[in-house]
């Protein structure tokens, strides 16, 4: 592995440059550091666009400051505005407490605002005026400077969140003037077997396990695949690998998904067991044992992606489907057909990098 194709910005916190896409994603973000205006992040769920955002904030002359997160899509309207910009509440024999929000914690420092296209319409008006005039009003104050840089990430097409009102036409203005677009896994698929061993380096060393064999096979199937989910599917994938420690099982999750995506499933059914036979990793007879596997793995992946989610959104049903791209009756279902709870501790939980964010 090529460490100088590794940048770590943080604790546990690492950019990999190892393609054209991404070495040319690292120019624009060393740009967008010197430049102190908002600035908006684009790309597919999973692809990284919080770690491109605390790249840029590393790379500034903000860097010493404060780097906070605040995910739009997680916080009722009444929480989100008094997250961002601070509340006042009564006190027992203390008249009135203050609580500053975000933009005044992080003084200096740089702010992102995740899912920013779930912001509510009012909340937006807020974050339009704070862009304007550089101040944050609390209710009942005097307003105070907010000397902090915004940073706005989004996965949906702005343009016609605007076109539909759900987004305010001055806010995308303001904040669209410098965009930073994440390209997708599938855009630098050359990078994959580095990002693998990368997060397999990282993961055994966590989790004290020793590293799997990893055969140019599951390179090349790595490879083929798509990975809709992006760095954070990769991610997974490479946690269910180390759990199971089985390529024959990772083999097959890779090869049922690119079926899918190509449309080859049963034409191609004898044709799989032909490539597993050839790279010595599953004999033809056991077909029907590894269908049954398959089905359990593609189980526990969509249950722990539920299960994540959920954790994320604090159980936030509605915002857990949203960051699913479901129906809420459809993520109810499931919840139920995974006996999931929010008391439940779950394999892995809480350790998940923010490298894929």
């Amino acid at each position: 592995m090529n460490q100088t194709e590794i940048e770590k910005i943080g604790e546990e916190l690492y950019f990999v440059a190892a393609s054209p896409a991404s070495r040319r994603l690292r120019t624009q973000a060393e740009l967008f550091s010197q430049i102190d205006v908002p600035l908006l992040i684009t790309g597919e769920l999973g692809s990284g666009k919080a770690t491109a955002a605390r790249l840029v904030h590393s790379l500034s002359i903000r860097s010493g400051f404060p780097f906070m997160r605040v995910n739009s899509a997680t916080l009722t309207s009444d929480l989100l505005e008094s997250e961002l910009f601070g509340s006042e509440h009564p006190a027992v024999n203390r008249g009135v407490e203050s609580r500053p929000g975000k933009f005044e914690q992080c003084a200096k420092g740089t702010v992102l605002l995740q899912d920013f296209d779930a912001m509510p319409f009012a909340v937006q008006l807020r974050l339009l005026k704070v862009l304007q005039t550089r101040e944050v009003v609390r209710i009942g104050q005097s307003p105070v400077g907010a000397d902090v840089r915004i940073m706005a990430a989004t996965r949906c097409n702005l343009e016609q969140a605007v076109a539909d009102g759900k987004v305010h036409e001055d806010l995308y203005s303001r904040l669209s003037a410098f965009k930073l677009n994440i390209p997708s896994l599938r855009e630098r698929r050359e990078e994959i077997p580095l990002l693998l061993g990368h997060f397999m380096n990282r993961l055994t060393r966590r989790y004290g396990v020793p590293a799997p064999h990893v055969s140019s096979a599951l390179l090349e199937a790595s490879q083929r695949y798509s990975w809709p989910g992006n760095l954070r599917e990769l991610e997974v994938f490479v946690k269910r690998f180390l759990v199971s420690g089985e390529e024959t099982t990772a083999l097959a999750e890779l090869s049922i998904h690119h079926e899918v995506e190509t449309g080859n499933g049963a034409g191609d059914a004898h044709a799989n067991d032909n490539v597993y036979a050839r790279n010595g990793n599953l004999p033809m007879e056991e077909k029907s044992s590894l269908k049954s596997l398959v089905r359990h793995a593609k189980g526990e992946a969509e249950r722990s992606a539920i299960a994540r989610a959920l954790e994320e959104t604090r159980w936030n049903r509605k915002a857990a489907a949203r960051q699913l791209s479901m129906s809420y009756r459809a993520l109810l279902y499931k919840i139920q057909e995974y006996q999931l709870n929010p008391q439940e501790s779950f394999s892995l939980r809480g350790q998940a990098s923010r490298t894929g964010d």
